[in-house]
């Protein structure tokens, strides 16, 4: 496994990126329905998040690219995206006030921005740390996208089709922190001692979101 470890994070965080977008519309359809105006404030921040996610996982790239840092990344990504659980009501709540509209906006930009920022990294971090030498990087670099696009496909059908009709919401999102979790450790086991403490706030959140 070690050997495509590159790949197997690249895959699951795609997928991760399409069933926490999915799932968002379930979070926020109680409250604001499933309009178009829901809809399209989902796509379209999530999207935004994720180009900022990207430049910022290509600039951090540029030096001194390690695996070490990468599994930093997953396990933030972990505690940003299982926090929604536990912040989700009072800032829907809150959000409802301002209409449909602007209460699709700033609920998507509160619960889900920072997560898919962090999920943005990731890709572009991991491809430069795929590349070798130059000859290759643009064969190697498409591969990996393809890969996360794979990945995100795989992730659309999984939530459409078995995790959401199956699980809900809470617990797919704390589904996601875990196999965040879980991927940074098969990036590197550097950082023991800061991926102890946010394995324990992990729980923490976990227990909190429980009791919700």
């Amino acid at each position: 496994m070690a050997k495509y470890k590159l790949e197997i994070i690249i895959f699951l965080s795609g997928a991760i990126v399409m069933i926490l977008e999915l799932i968002g519309s379930r979070i926020l359809a109680p409250y604001l329905g499933t309009s178009i105006f829901v809809w399209t404030s989902l796509i379209g921040l999530i999207l935004a998040a994720l180009s900022i996610g990207y430049y910022l996982g290509g600039r951090f790239s540029v030096k001194n690219p390690n695996f070490g840092f990468l599994s930093l990344m997953l396990i933030s990504a972990a505690l940003l995206t299982v926090i929604i659980n536990v912040i989700k009501e009072p800032i829907i709540k809150n959000a409802m006030t301002f209409g449909i509209r602007s209460g699709s906006i700033l609920s998507t930009l509160s619960l889900f921005f920072l997560p898919s920022i962090a999920l943005g990294m990731i890709s572009p971090y991991a491809i430069r740390l795929k590349i070798k030498n130059i000859d290759t990087s643009g064969s190697a670099a498409g591969k990996l996208y393809a890969i996360s696009t794979v990945g995100s496909i795989a992730g659309t059908f999984a939530a459409g089709f078995w995790l959401i009709p199956n699980f809900g919401s809470t617990n797919i999102i704390i589904g996601l922190g875990l196999g965040l979790l879980v991927l940074s450790f098969i990036a590197d086991f550097k950082y023991l001692t800061v991926k102890i403490i946010y394995f324990l706030l992990l729980l923490l959140i976990i227990f909190f979101s429980k009791l919700e």
